[in-house]
């Protein structure tokens, strides 16, 4: 009879010890209906993330991630702007301290389902010199899905602009002045010259599939949402507007 209590025992402070054991992120678990994985920094190479904060100039932020040796690195990326170190993610959360003292943080705290999708499930900025800094929005896009932009046309309102073949971006393109040219007489006039032509023609490079940049001058993406609109979508900025565009 001892030898029984004795075995049950045992048995029941196994249960017990293997309970406490299982991680609430583990995809067997019962408790975790939503089959949540462990996201790791690896998971994050075929993302980018696009956020945009409250105030300041230079608003729209992306951050790209590359594999550098065995570990990976995010790349922060604004106008005429790159900070670049490297990530972990620690309890499915990412830390990007941008001058290492703990003044500017970005934070996202990602999920990962049993397939392997990422996903961004909540997000933060922090400024210590600035109460009133945050994140107006963010949002993570896949590489491998997004939309793409090159050769071809988008339009915000009535501002139209182009992505070029070769590789620069014509902004603002409708009728206007391009030059003048006179007239003898009987017309005896200096008269404009007008045509359908970009505002400027700016080179921009690709920072991933799905994102680009031109220096100090644009910075957007492709998102596959953006506030109030659940449909893909570009956002671009240029001189601390943010457009929100579609694809002609």
């Amino acid at each position: 009879m001892k030898t029984l209590k004795l075995m049950l025992s045992v048995l029941m402070l196994m249960a017990i010890f293997t309970a406490c054991k299982k991680d609430k992120n583990d995809p067997n678990d019962p408790n975790n209906p939503e089959n949540a994985q462990k996201v790791s920094k690896t998971d994050l190479l075929p993302y980018y993330i696009v956020a945009e904060r409250k105030t300041g100039d230079q608003k729209l932020a992306i951050m790209t991630f590359t594999q550098d040796g065995d570990g990976v690195k995010g790349n922060l990326h604004r106008q005429g702007y790159l900070r670049s170190a490297a990530v972990d993610v620690v309890n499915n959360t990412l830390t990007f301290d941008v001058d290492g003292t703990g003044t500017f943080v970005y934070s996202f705290v990602l999920e990962k389902n049993a397939s392997g999708q990422v996903t961004l499930k909540s997000y933060q900025y922090t400024d210590k010199g600035n109460a009133a800094q945050g994140f107006e929005y963010a949002v993570l896009a896949n590489t491998s899905t997004s939309q793409n932009f090159e050769n071809a046309d988008f339009k915000s309102g009535s501002l139209l602009f182009r992505f070029t073949g070769n590789k620069t971006i014509d902004w603002d393109i409708k009728e206007r002045q391009i030059g003048t040219k006179y007239y003898p007489p009987p017309i005896n006039q200096t008269l404009p010259i007008t045509a359908v032509a970009p505002e400027v023609s700016i080179p921009y490079y690709s920072l991933t599939n799905g994102s680009f940049k031109a220096n100090n001058d644009f910075i957007g993406a492709v998102v596959p949402s953006w506030k109030n609109t659940n449909t893909s979508t570009l956002v671009i900025e240029r001189n601390n507007i943010i457009y929100q565009a579609s694809k002609q």
